[in-house]
């Protein structure tokens, strides 16, 4: 993370089934020393503020994710599949 508290990456937007949220995968080299949940605006093409909660994946597993509504979705211009750019900028 810069010292503003944000991160910019490349990202696919994920979905496991029709009827569950869509959702983006954090790396954890983009959220370095990170190992909480915490609140944060997120721009996907540029498109936003959303607010999300980024949180920790678990089951082992070192990544974080956030779930975006089809409403962001749409603002966005962006479906399942699509590759993004992803600003994340932690809260407070």
């Amino acid at each position: 993370m810069t010292e503003c508290g944000a991160v910019a990456f490349t990202a696919r937007i994920l979905r496991k089934q029709d009827d569950l949220p869509r959702y983006v995968v954090i790396g954890p080299e983009h959220l370095p020393g990170r190992d909480a949940a915490f609140a944060a605006q997120v721009f996907l093409n540029g498109a936003g503020p959303f607010a999300r909660n980024i949180r920790p994946w678990g089951k082992g597993s070192d990544v974080f994710f956030f779930n975006l509504t089809g409403p962001q979705c749409r603002k966005a211009g962006i479906d399942t599949g699509d590759r993004c750019e992803v600003t994340v900028v932690a809260a407070g």
